[in-house]
């Protein structure tokens, strides 16, 4: 099956290529998951920090950052997919460009995972352990499946259900009606905000886990935050949600506000986000407005207008993303766990339990960030490019890699980069 056109087609090389306020996007949403991962881990451990304010802040940034974040990359996922598609594109190409990205840092960030798992507590059954390598632990509802390795690779077992369907969501939305890209969103949020409510309140689990890695009763108990969270078919309105966008955007059709109003629109559901109860905040309470920023920003780089999120150091943390967001978790809480307590029998380092002074708590969040972003170079320069040069198809053309700091040029001129090196070219 051929992946068809979504639309004129950019000219190669342009701005519009490689969307670099997407790219940036995802830097930012990977931090905010990190630090929804630092905050959580400290304050379920009954610590806090000895000033309110402080305290406050990561509060406000992180306590539900990590579920928000996860939603918006799906949104972005279905949005990229779609309109980087190619006119000559087959499935079976799509496919081998989606493992080549993403497989090999799985298998690495897997095998890390499973060795840590084992040496600090057991070695995984064998079930749980090939539920993880073929990315499949998702469609079991326990905690003991989905959140045993990484901890964070059930969001690819979620993606690895999204690009199985890909082709197919590709071919039926390409050929709908400009209203009905619209109607399509529009039910799937509608869903996103009532389906886990019905799906909570019909069934329940018979063999809940006995004891939860992540307490799930302010979300709805274990089914319900299985269904809300985890579940793929339930994720991938989300991701319709962002190949729809994308369609709209193609076409040239999309009637959106612009960055400024999103990320103002961002910032009120950020705060409304933080009110909501139960499985909302996962998922539904940022659905909206991150679809709204994620056209927005697609539409400044198209039109190379203005665009906070072209920033070079943002960029090219977003390009470590994938690198990152697998493997941050694992140096959260082996390495500089390690780290610390090596501090403390030197004396050298407080007790981070029960109170912390905030500015201890700062230079503890800065070095692991320091940790995580290196051990996420290092697994994006030896293992996630290497890989993806080696196994993507010989006969597709790679993508330029994304540019930053892209100025904005006057209304209706076209913008073409300079032609890029081999070396620089990626398949994104």
């Amino acid at each position: 099956m051929a992946v068809p056109a979504v639309g004129s087609a950019a000219p190669t090389g342009s701005v519009a290529d490689h969307l670099v306020s997407l790219t940036g996007l995802r830097g930012i949403l990977a931090l905010t998951v990190f630090g929804a991962h630092f905050y959580l881990a400290f304050t379920m451990a009954g610590g806090t920090l000895d000033t309110p304010f402080v305290q406050d802040v990561f509060r406000v940034l992180f306590s539900r950052s990590g579920g928000t974040a996860v939603s918006c990359f799906f949104l972005l996922s279905g949005f990229v997919l779609t309109y980087i598609a190619r006119p000559e594109d087959s499935a079976t190409s799509f496919y081998r460009r989606r493992i080549a990205k993403i497989y090999p840092v799985h298998l690495v960030s897997t095998a890390i995972a499973f060795t840590l798992v084992s040496v600090r507590y057991e070695v995984p059954g064998p079930k749980v352990s090939l539920s993880h390598v073929f990315l499949v632990q998702d469609w079991v509802p326990s905690q003991w499946y989905y959140l045993t390795m990484t901890g964070l690779d059930w969001s690819l077992s979620c993606e690895a259900f999204f690009y199985l369907c890909f082709p197919v969501l590709l071919l039926v939305l390409t050929r709908a009606r400009t209203w009905m890209l619209y109607t399509v969103p529009a039910c799937c949020v509608l869903l996103v905000f009532t389906l886990p409510y019905v799906v909570g309140h019909t069934f329940s689990l018979t063999h809940p886990d006995p004891m939860e890695m992540v307490p799930t009763g302010a979300y709805g108990g274990p089914i319900g935050y299985w269904f809300a969270y985890v579940f793929p078919p339930m994720r991938m309105l989300e991701f319709v949600i962002g190949i729809a966008m994308a369609l709209l955007v193609r076409r040239g059709a999309w009637r959106g506000p612009g960055v400024a109003l999103s990320l103002l629109l961002c910032a009120i559901g950020w705060g409304v986000n933080l009110r909501l109860g139960s499985y909302l905040p996962l998922a539904a309470g940022m659905v909206i407005p991150f679809a709204l920023l994620i056209a927005a920003l697609s539409r400044a780089d198209i039109g190379a207008t203005w665009s906070p999120l072209r920033w070079k150091p943002l960029v090219w943390f977003g390009e470590l993303s994938l690198s990152f967001y697998v493997t941050h978790l694992l140096v959260q809480e082996e390495l500089f766990s390690r780290l610390w307590n090596v501090g403390m029998d030197a004396g050298l380092l407080p007790a981070p339990l029960p109170v912390l002074s905030w500015w201890v708590a700062v230079l503890s969040f800065v070095a692991q960030f320091v940790l995580a972003t290196t051990a996420a170079w290092l697994l994006y320069r030896l293992v996630e490019l290497p890989m993806l040069r080696k196994l993507r198809p010989k006969g597709v053309s790679p993508l330029p890699v994304a540019q930053s700091e892209s100025p904005a040029l006057p209304a209706g001129e076209a913008r073409t980069a300079s032609a890029p090196n081999s070396s620089d070219l990626v398949e994104k």
